[in-house]
């Protein structure tokens, strides 16, 4: 398991790069970008295109901290901060860093099938490395694979999943998880994204994940009011429902997305 995950991301490269270029997908309306909260997407950007993504879940849970503390809002936070660039079509390179656990993710990402009008069906590989570096934790690495495959029903509802395989997480080893995904268009510009993980059996008293945000965008923006029951937000993190010891259903987040994208060489 370990020398497949290895050789993901060289075999995305290999796949991809003789891929067709990227299209705008004329008719499809899925309002899916490169990200939902947590999980990726199976869509890369346009070819040149440089985004970044900071991410914020405080750390206090809104219920005990009440209104006196704005539900959690007076609290430290974990942060991260990512950016991808798409340097060949379909094919994008990610790199991502959050504070708890002072883990960065390393991956490639690559499109092989997006939606068209006809099949509103997008089907993707991401591969990479999540690596801690934090001093109060064991440093380790971690390369990890996913399948990554979204559907749009009438232009309004997109479904999506992620098979996901992580070598190490802070407590487990091989461990494979379904990120389950749904989002919903409310207007052209306002979506509702929710994202489920089944609860893995590491602790007894563990349950699932689950996130919502309500997601605004504006031209290369994307704005996203956030809650959830995790902060977890890179796969070695994720996956494995062992985030910060184990995942309960009491321990209610709240938290925002903020990303911008950039076109580098726009044409002249």
């Amino acid at each position: 398991m370990k020398t497949a995950a290895a050789l993901l991301p060289a075999g995305i490269l290999c796949v991809l790069a003789a891929g067709v270029p990227a299209r705008a997908d004329d008719g499809v309306a899925t309002g899916v970008g490169n990200r939902f909260s947590q999980t990726s997407t199976p869509l890369t950007n346009d070819k040149g295109s440089l985004e970044w993504v900071f991410t914020h879940r405080f750390n206090e849970d809104a219920r005990d901290a009440g209104g006196s503390s704005l539900g959690g809002l007076d609290s430290g936070a974990a942060i991260g901060f990512g950016i991808d660039y798409v340097f060949v079509p379909n094919v994008a390179f990610q790199v991502y860093r959050v504070n708890n656990y002072a883990d960065y993710e390393f991956a490639f990402k690559g499109t092989i099938l997006r939606p068209t009008a006809s099949l509103p069906l997008a089907f993707g590989l991401r591969g990479g490395l999540d690596w801690r570096t934090a001093a109060y934790a064991p440093k380790t690495t971690s390369w990890f694979g996913q399948a990554l495959l979204s559907y749009t029903i009438a232009n309004r509802v997109t479904l999506a999943a992620a098979p996901s395989y992580v070598e190490d997480t802070m407590y487990q080893q091989d461990v494979f998880n379904v990120p389950l995904i749904l989002q919903i268009k409310i207007t052209k510009s306002i979506a509702v994204i929710g994202e489920f993980v089944p609860k893995k059996n590491y602790l007894p008293n563990s349950v699932y994940q689950w996130t919502v945000a309500v997601e605004k965008q504006v031209f290369h923006h994307r704005f996203a009011v956030w809650v959830g029951n995790t902060q977890a937000t890179t796969v070695d993190q994720y996956i494995g429902g062992d985030y910060g010891g184990g995942i309960t259903d009491k321990n209610l987040k709240i938290g925002f997305n903020l990303s911008r994208a950039w076109d580098l060489f726009p044409a002249k």
